[in-house]
C-alpha cells in the first residue's frame, strides 16, 4: 500500500477529514477476499501517487468498519465514493481501470472547479 493511502479500520472518518483538508476524498470501499478489489489496487496505488496534491485517499475494510460501510449504503465492492467538504459528490460501484478512474477524478475535480 503506499504511504499516501490512510487505511480507514474503525467506522469514523476522522482520519481522513483531517489529512484531506479542502481536498477531494477518494474513499475506497473493499474487502481482503474480493478479487476485483485485489486487482483494483494498483490503480489505486498510482492515483494516490498522481493526484497526492489533489485527493486524499483512504481504503476502508468493509468487515472491519461495518457500520461506516452501511452508513454509505455500500451494497457491493469495491465501491469508491467521492467526498468534498463532507458531501458525497460522486460513486461508482465495480471495478475500473487505472484510465476510468483517473478520468473519474479528473471529471469530479473539474466540477468542483466549476461550482468553486
Amino acid at each position: 500500500m503506499t504511504s499516501s493511502i490512510l487505511s480507514i479500520d474503525g467506522n469514523s472518518l476522522d482520519p481522513i477529514d483531517a489529512a484531506a483538508g479542502d481536498r477531494l476524498q477518494l474513499l475506497v470501499f473493499g474487502a481482503t477476499w474480493c478479487g476485483p478489489c485485489k486487482a483494483m489496487a494498483p490503480a489505486i496505488d498510482d492515483v494516490a501517487d498522481s493526484y497526492a496534491g489533489r485527493v486524499a485517499v483512504a481504503k476502508i475494510d468493509i468487515e472491519a468498519s461495518s457500520a461506516l460501510a452501511d452508513s454509505f449504503g455500500v451494497r457491493g465492492v469495491p465501491t469508491l465514493v467521492l467526498r468534498h467538504g463532507g458531501q458525497e459528490v460522486d460513486r461508482h460501484v465495480g471495478m475500473l481501470t487505472r484510465t476510468r478512474l483517473s478520468l473519474l477524478l479528473d471529471d469530479t475535480l473539474a466540477r468542483g472547479q466549476a461550482l468553486a
